[in-house]
């Protein structure tokens, strides 16, 4: 069977030692049994006889009630798909052994199965009236829609399932705190159970945004943030955005999307959150503060979009050694370009003299190897860019970048760079040493030389300046 483990199945030989102890035991004291008899010269139907009869019985017979259990265990294992609970491994317990038992009293000891059956009920009967509540509860222990693992949420307090006994449901909340709730309790209530039928389930939450934010930025700054997250992106159902109520304040925003289990639920969100306040930082977006009129949100709107690029650029590593005018002027001539979910922003292999800044959505990169087969290597995030090499040295694509979600990206041209190399001395200089730092940022093997790292970082920036200088045609005057 496929996945058997010999030690935690009900079949397995760690199991098997007590049956099989009791059953060696039951044949021995047989086999000893009459050899002992001649020696001691017992008197046949003495006490010790009958001892000496019955004793591998009862031997005999607790090796076929423990290995009942056992199989009983492994084919209720089987039907459920999972081990069974310690409830319903007691209660296979407790029938086995009181078949074993009563057989026993019928045929050893001689006692009427009739007169036990009657007395057994009545027993029964009474005990069921003194003790009808923890009988509910068993009863309704047997009947919960719960099994341990599951992750349930009683009364606002979520927990995991970590035992179902006879009489309550034991959780251990995430803050570590043991949670006992009796059986009937809990079945008199509602409560959620986040495990079935899929271990994954949607979450959500809400945020307001200023009016001035169209439904297509929010889509790409929304979906973007959770879509970064990759055990959310990962799951079969894709997340979604909905509009809960448009109010004085702004739009207020409800982003579903679903994560793999309870647990993580809360790390997850808090992912997505960071994710969203970055991106939202990068997109130019504050959440309103108080309640504003319509006609400031489109004045501010105006504003924005009068701005341009220019102070998104400013922030770009890339760029930092840019002048104020010189920004502007690269503003001026850069591109704002939206690009649909799915569509390839640049391909591994093709020329290219431009740049690229992403500044809402989310982008994919890949790499295509010998063998043809694409690998996903990363994601590009608001306020990262890819290109450069293809802008400064003129490179062909050396990774093909598709847009995982509806995006917005700046392209910088060569044309809009080179009047600025032309005129600012040490410039070609400087996006030398700037993208030397980054190659081997992402060159584990040149990270290692650590005592050379300088060394590196010169030679490679000497080499992508002389790249720079052959591709714009700069003098030694102009770098």
């Amino acid at each position: 069977m496929a996945g058997f483990d010999p030690v935690a199945h009900p079949l397995g030989w760690r199991n098997m030692i007590t049956p099989g102890g009791l059953g060696l035991s039951a044949l021995g004291l047989k086999l000893a049994w009459a050899p002992l008899q001649l020696s001691l010269a017992l008197p046949e139907g003495s006490l010790g006889d009958r001892l000496g009869d019955n004793v591998p019985a009862l031997f005999a017979s607790a090796a076929g009630a423990t290995l009942a259990i056992q199989i009983l265990r492994f084919l209720v294992s089987r039907r459920l798909g999972v081990p069974p609970s310690k409830l319903i491994r007691q209660i296979i317990s407790l029938l086995v052994w009181a078949s074993t038992l009563g057989i026993l009293s019928a045929s050893l000891f001689h006692v009427p199965l009739g007169s036990l059956v009657t007395t057994s009920g009545m027993m029964v009967a009474v005990v069921g009236i003194a003790l009808k509540n923890m009988i509910s509860d068993l009863a309704t222990g047997l009947s919960l829609p719960v099994k341990v693992g599951d992750w349930i949420e009683v009364d606002h307090e979520l927990g995991r399932v970590v035992e179902v006994t006879w009489r309550a449901t034991r959780l251990i909340t995430r803050a570590d705190v043991t949670v006992i709730i009796p059986n009937t309790l809990l079945m008199s209530k509602p409560f959620r159970n986040y495990s079935q039928p899929e271990s994954y389930f949607r979450d959500q939450f809400r945020i307001t945004l200023p009016v001035s934010v169209s439904p297509e930025q929010a889509e790409r700054v929304l979906l973007g943030a959770a879509t970064q997250v990759e055990v959310v992106a990962s799951l079969p159902i894709p997340p979604e955005l909905r509009i809960n109520a448009i109010t004085p304040a702004g739009i207020e925003w409800e982003l579903r999307y679903y994560v793999p289990d309870a647990e993580r639920m809360s790390s997850i969100r808090y992912k997505v959150q960071s994710n969203l306040l970055r991106a939202m930082r990068h997109a130019g977006i504050e959440l309103p503060a108080t309640l504003v009129e319509w006609r400031n949100a489109e004045e501010s709107l105006s504003n924005r979009m009068a701005a341009g690029p220019h102070v998104f650029l400013k922030g770009i590593e890339l760029f930092a050694g840019l002048e104020e005018e010189d920004l502007k002027q690269l503003a001026a001539q850069t591109i704002a370009k939206p690009v649909p979910a799915g569509t390839a922003v640049v391909v591994q292999g093709e020329p290219g003299d431009s740049l690229f800044v992403l500044k809402e959505g989310l982008l994919a990169v890949s790499i295509t190897g010998d063998d043809g087969l694409d690998t996903m290597v990363g994601q590009i995030i608001p306020g990262q860019f890819f290109g450069e090499m293809s802008l400064l040295t003129g490179a062909p694509r050396s990774a093909t970048v598709i847009s995982t979600t509806d995006s917005l990206i700046y392209e910088v041209r060569q044309e809009a760079l080179a009047p600025l190399l032309r005129i600012r001395q040490g410039l070609a200089k400087f996006l030398s040493e700037v993208l030397a730092v980054r190659q081997l940022r992402n060159a584990p093997k040149l990270r290692a030389a650590r005592n050379s790292l300088e060394d590196n970082k010169q030679s490679l920036a000497k080499q992508i300046m002389g790249k720079i200088n052959a591709f714009f045609r700069l003098g030694p005057e102009e770098a």
